[in-house]
């Protein structure tokens, strides 16, 4: 009988599904088909679905959780029952771990967040039933999570459960959000509010109350657990165990005592280490520089109490300590270049402004001496013993130019730089004195040449950098206003080409200032098809591009820190999708005719023409490129097209007009190499011709390096691991070998695996007992820093491997059990200071947020920005909110927290100083913020502050206003997102005819058909 066979069938037609890689819009079709053939209810289909890729003994299948999304999309299944059914399986019951099946919780994240999405995009709940269905499984899943973790959890050493595996964490927090995006559907609150007690609705309070129980203690995501907290309280969903906290009087006295216990904790006296600053200027230089001279201001000015000279001398010894200690862990150059300038460009012109504000004089020349003084190596020996002669010469003329750039600032007397060096200068004061940035900006306009010029000397030590980058980014803003493309062109080019520079950009200016006029020029292109000559357009709009795409790999940035906010912005679509090729049934008319259009011009005609541009505007062509590449390299698998006719089309793309699409490109190709089962050959052979061509221009060289830069890591790692699954082809490492000198441009404060590896071994605590032990050295250094000048060995590294490894939490736990012993020590408020400072340290992660903070964004325009993980303050928070209980087993303990809450508020409040204006401050960096048309932009006052001190000639009124339009310009919106770095699962498989013909595996047809749907037959 057709029912009795149904089982059997599906399971074959399953597992060879899985095994040839079926697209999942012809497996959807398929499986429609089989339904009419062979019925089977949802249930046993899900069952014999995930018994098909668990016989496999494959730890991650992506295409498993895109069939369960597909069928549940096609009707076929229902996605509630797909969650219940998915927790039968999961490993999660798999409590022996002598049994344990290969871990399911990958695809159980997959499959849960793409319920979510739907709950999100509004595509279900239909119905109050189909709500209660899906809260009945979500409570299902929160209870086996947290029996899971409760179980397998060791207290004592805090490991196991879900401190033990990133994964399940990922899990935890997708089910608390896929809870609260149900619960503002219509349908979800429909439910809530509903009183029916049969059938799916009875019992869903209670249950949903005891999931809320068990889950709330454990969220870490503040946000998550006040959004599902005010969800519990406001339809009184609580466990029979527990009843609402407001209405429990024992509640109301732990209130009260928490407040008695925090005051009777005595803050001790207020140390600021040697050690804190120096962590925290550390932590400003590790990756991306996160300089935001806002933050840096309220910082400091709260640390120092307005006590501005001990300020000044302070930040330039933590800055050479910065620096010596580059030289003596033997930094890479870029690193120490980052060190250098910081140094010599950007604290001369910090303190500039801040004489310039300051209602009191500063005397900057008696804080350089005093601040010299601490770090003199003939005082000192032992500070210059520990360098080589090569690191001695760095820290000697690092000192000589910083005192250059005092002087040209007017800091200091230019007859008082031999004294203060003790030795004959080997410079001369620049002629002329510094620059100031109007200028600069005029000569610009006269002589757009001067732009390339100027940044080539961004990189320069004459402390100039600042001026420079002001007037390079007013330009660039008034060149996007304009829509002056061609002049903006060759500074995209040239800023590009100087990854240094950049990162000298970052030291004065934000992401969002410099790339949102960029992107939005981008966005609001404008293309003309009668508009003359085409090719330039597309030179111009490549270029700035490619600036973009390299700011944002260089310092893996995302939608906020691009200054996009609009959700229909072209480049967050190139930016998501790009690199996904399109099946011919997704593309418009007008992209199959432009697709057709480009493949002739490659392959077929002679060349490209004016026609074939005139008809595809820019952003459609980079839409394109994945999916050119995806045909035509289909045609070429399938003997339709000669790779050598290939090779030469694509050289095409090496012109200087092309050569940006090729990021989309390699990213395209990599994807398509690392996921592809079938022979790669034809695939490596491509990917080596354009990364390593035989001939190209020296114009296209540049491009062609840059984009090298922004592809090569991803490439790299795909290929590693392609190679490691095909461990005898020859043609992977010459790829390898030609990426090699591209494959350091990334700038994310990460460390390498060889350092992780030696910080576990050196302590019994692995990473978090070598996390204690910097901060161990760090104390002793603090109380001995007058004695041992050398600074000691530290990287932020370390600790930013601890929180993205191991979380917050745990990080959080370790530096307050050292403060807890240094305190029994007698060291305690200098272990105090320094951990305070790791926790105000800024973070890629939080740093929009943190900026939220001194310039708050008008929510009336643009979201509050948010954190993509828990931070060492948010887990301060939590540790907070328990420290009654805390106090009753562990008093020093509880004391210990609540002096760190109090510290780190005062660090991060807005600053209350009667010596200085901190709003002058940042008008005289150049840093105010005015609005012009729809755009923000930074720097484009008129009229440059007098650095010399002789004040701003501002009123009041008109700072304020500028701070105003600032929180604007800092607004952090929208989801972070990849260079489509992605999966990339859509593509394309195994065409069949017939149910009949998957079932039959002599039959089953393996391949890449998807080129015929664009009739290759006719263009070759």
């Amino acid at each position: 009988m057709p029912g009795m066979a149904s089982p059997a069938k599906w399971r074959t037609f399953l597992k060879r599904c899985l095994a040839h890689r079926v697209d999942v819009d012809e497996f959807k079709s398929l499986s429609k088909l089989m339904l009419k053939r062979y019925p089977i209810n949802e249930e046993e289909l899900l069952d014999l679905l995930v018994d098909s890729h668990a016989a496999s003994a494959i730890s991650w299948d992506p295409l498993l959780p895109v069939y369960i999304d597909g069928l549940c999309k096609a009707d076929q299944i229902r996605p509630a029952t797909a969650l219940s059914s998915l927790l039968k399986h999961s490993s999660l019951h798999e409590k022996d771990e002598t049994k344990k099946k290969v871990s399911t919780l990958m695809t159980d994240i997959k499959v849960i967040q793409d319920v979510m999405l739907s709950i999100s995009n509004g595509s279900i709940p239909i119905s109050v039933t189909e709500g209660a269905e899906l809260y009945s499984a979500t409570a299902e899943w929160i209870g086996a999570l947290v029996a899971w973790h409760n179980t397998s959890i060791d207290v004592s050493h805090h490991t196991g459960g879900l401190m033990g595996s990133p994964d399940a964490v990922t899990l935890f927090e997708s089910l608390g959000v896929l809870l609260a995006a149900l619960s503002v559907t219509a349908k979800g609150l429909e439910t809530l509010s509903s009183d029916y007690k049969n059938g799916v609705f009875k019992g869903l309070k209670t249950k949903l109350g005891q999931a809320l129980s068990d889950y709330l203690p454990l969220c870490m995501d503040i946000s998550l657990r006040h959004r599902l907290d005010a969800i519990q309280k406001d339809f009184n969903l609580y466990s029979e165990q527990t009843s609402k906290p407001l209405d429990h009087p024992a509640m109301e006295g732990m209130n009260v005592n928490t407040l008695q216990f925090e005051a009777s904790v005595m803050d001790g006296p207020v140390i600021n280490s040697r050690a804190g600053l120096y962590v925290y200027l550390n932590s400003m230089l590790v990756g991306r520089p996160l300089v935001d001279d806002s933050i840096l201001i309220n910082y400091l000015t709260n640390r120092y109490e307005g006590h501005q000279e001990i300020l000044i001398e302070e930040i330039i010894t933590a800055a050479f300590d910065v620096l010596a200690n580059g030289v003596y862990r033997n930094e890479s150059s870029r690193t120490m270049f980052l060190f250098r300038t910081f140094l010599v460009n950007k604290l001369p012109s910090f303190f500039a402004a801040m004489i310039a504000a300051s209602i009191v004089p500063i005397n900057v020349e008696l804080c350089v001496t005093q601040a010299l003084s601490r770090l003199d190596p003939n005082a000192f020996p032992s500070f210059s013993q520990m360098f080589s002669t090569q690191g001695s010469s760095i820290l000697s003329d690092a000192r000589q130019e910083f005192l250059f750039a005092c002087a040209s600032q007017r800091l200091i007397a230019e007859s008082s730089i031999e004294r203060l060096l003790g030795e004959n200068p080997m410079q001369t004061l620049p002629v002329g004195g510094p620059y100031q940035k109007d200028d600069l900006v005029s000569q610009i306009n006269t002589n757009p040449e001067r732009a390339d010029q100027l940044i080539g000397e961004i990189e320069s030590m004459e402390g100039n950098a600042g001026a420079i980058v002001g007037a390079i980014t007013e330009v660039m803003f008034n060149l996007c206003n304009q829509k002056e493309t061609m002049t903006l062109k060759n500074i995209c080019n040239s800023l590009s080409r100087r990854p240094q520079a950049m990162d000298v950009v970052l030291l004065f200016r934000t992401t969002t200032q410099i790339l949102q006029p960029l992107c939005s020029l981008l966005d609001s292109w404008r293309w003309d098809e009668d508009q003359g000559e085409n090719q330039p357009v597309y030179e111009e709009f490549g270029s700035i591009l490619l600036l973009v795409l390299a700011f944002k790999y260089r310092y893996d940035l995302n939608s906020a820190d691009l200054g996009i906010s609009s959700k229909d912005s072209f480049l967050l679509k190139l930016l998501d999708k790009g690199s996904c090729g399109q099946k011919f049934s997704e593309l418009s008319e007008k992209q199959n005719k432009d697709l057709g259009g480009w493949i002739v011009a490659l392959f077929v005609a002679e060349g490209i023409n004016e026609e074939t541009m005139s008809a595809c505007s820019p952003q459609e062509f980079y839409m394109l490129v994945a999916t050119l590449f995806d045909q035509s390299l289909g045609a070429c698998e399938s003997g339709k097209l000669d790779f050598e006719t290939l090779k030469g089309g694509f050289e095409y793309l090496l012109e200087p007009f092309l050569l940006p699409s090729l990021v989309v490109a390699l990213t395209w190709l990599g994807n398509h190499i690392w996921e592809s089962e079938m022979e790669p050959t034809i695939p490596l052979r491509t990917l080596y011709s354009l990364v390593k061509p035989n001939s190209i221009s020296g114009e296209a060289q540049a491009i062609h390096q840059t984009v090298l830069h922004i592809t090569g890591r991803p490439l790299e790692e795909q290929l590693k691991d392609v190679r490691t699954r095909n461990q005898t082809r020859s043609d992977i490492k010459p790829i390898l070998d030609a990426l090699e000198p591209y494959l350091s441009f990334r700038r994310v404060g990460s460390c390498h695996r060889s350092e992780i590896e030696s910080w576990a071994a050196q302590t019994a605590g692995g990473l978090l007992g070598s996390i204690r032990s910097t901060l161990q050295s760090l104390v002793l250094w603090s109380t001995s820093s007058e004695i041992s000048m050398a600074p000691q060995s530290y990287t932020h590294r370390q600790l930013l491997a601890g929180i993205r490894i191991l979380g917050s939490s745990r990080v959080l736990s370790t530096l307050i059990d050292e403060v807890k012993q240094q305190a029994q020590a007698g060291s305690g408020d200098y272990a105090l200071d320094i951990a305070i400072t790791m926790l105000c340290s800024p973070m890629a992660e939080s740093f929009a947020v943190e900026q939220n903070i001194c310039r708050p964004v008008d929510t009336t325009k643009d979201p509050l920005p948010r954190c993509s993980i828990l931070t060492l303050r948010d887990a301060l928070a939590l540790q907070h909110d328990n420290v009654l209980k805390t106090s009753e087993k562990d008093p020093l303990r509880a004391q210990i927290i609540v002096r760190l809450w109090r510290r780190v508020g005062v660090l991060t409040a807005p600053p209350q100083v009667s010596n200085i204006d901190v709003s002058n401050i940042i008008h005289n960096m150049h840093l105010g913020v005015e609005a012009q048309d729809h755009m923000d932009r930074m720097d484009l006052e008129p009229n440059a502050a007098n650095v010399g001190g002789t004040g701003v000639g501002e009123d009041d009124d008109h700072i304020n206003q500028m701070l105003d339009n600032a929180a604007a310009a800092a607004a952090a919106t929208g989801m972070d997102t990849g260079l489509g770095q992605d999966m990339g699962l859509d593509t394309s498989t195994a065409g069949m005819d017939a149910i009949d013909d998957v079932l039959n595996a002599a039959e089953m047809a393996v391949g890449n058909p998807e080129f015929l749907d664009l009739d290759m037959e006719g263009m070759f």
